[in-house]
């Protein structure tokens, strides 16, 4: 499957989803499946089993069953998200460490908290967290970028580096990534890790935030006034 393609029916897919209608949503994906295209087995199952389609129960195993065909074809996000059928252990942590390998971006994000914190069957390493979390946060990922910046504030797992450590903050409050406006107007505010106290931007910051939260209020009550 050609990305376009994909990129199309993902689009449909969404909206499909709102109007919760997954019998239609299933019927995009199917032949495709048909053909044994592994984007389309990781999609299909994605959908049914992550997305809060609401289907008969007796489906799930033949979209788990799907999951791990594609995973194990090396579909990067079929990985990922196979790991989610385990709780916790060395099975999941094991498909989190492949995933992020063949470069799933949630899977790179979840190995760097998992190495900074030490909650898995894996050391907690600081060095092996600023990593992973550097290749999401390269890549885009805005909570990625939100702890890659915040450790280089710390000096954790990198040198101590404010200039760095407030430039993959802005980058991931220009993607919304709520903490990092907060965090943003409290450095500047209080010069703590090294930023210089600067009340011209604590102030910025501050109003970002007050109209990131104002656009956030004005979506969930369009959301209520206007249900799907």
């Amino acid at each position: 499957m050609d990305q376009a393609t994909a990129r199309r029916l993902m689009d449909e897919t969404e909206a499909l989803h709102e109007a919760n209608d997954w019998s239609a949503a299933e019927a995009l994906w199917r032949p495709y499946v048909a053909q044994d295209d592994v984007e389309a087995q990781f999609r299909l199952a994605y959908y049914y089993l992550f997305y809060s389609f609401d289907e008969e129960a007796e489906t799930r195993a033949e979209m788990e069953k799907l999951l791990r065909t594609a995973a194990e074809q090396g579909h990067p996000d079929a990985v990922y998200w196979s790991s989610h059928l385990y709780r916790d252990g060395t099975e999941r942590d094991a498909l989190l460490l492949k995933a992020g390998e063949l470069g799933s971006l949630e899977g790179q994000r979840d190995l760097g908290a998992l190495y900074a914190t030490g909650h898995w069957t894996g050391p907690r390493d600081a060095v092996r967290a600023a990593e992973w979390y550097r290749r999401a946060a390269e890549r885009g990922h805005a909570d990625a970028q939100y702890n890659f910046g915040f450790m280089y504030l710390l000096g954790e797992g990198v040198p101590t580096d404010p200039v760095e450590g407030l430039r993959w903050l802005r980058l991931a409050a220009d993607q919304g990534e709520e903490s990092s406006f907060r965090l943003l107007a409290d450095l500047y505010r209080n010069g703590y890790h090294g930023v210089p106290l600067d009340p011209t931007e604590a102030a910025l910051w501050d109003e970002r935030y007050r109209l990131f939260q104002q656009m956030h209020a004005a979506r969930e009550a369009e959301a209520v006034d206007h249900p799907t």
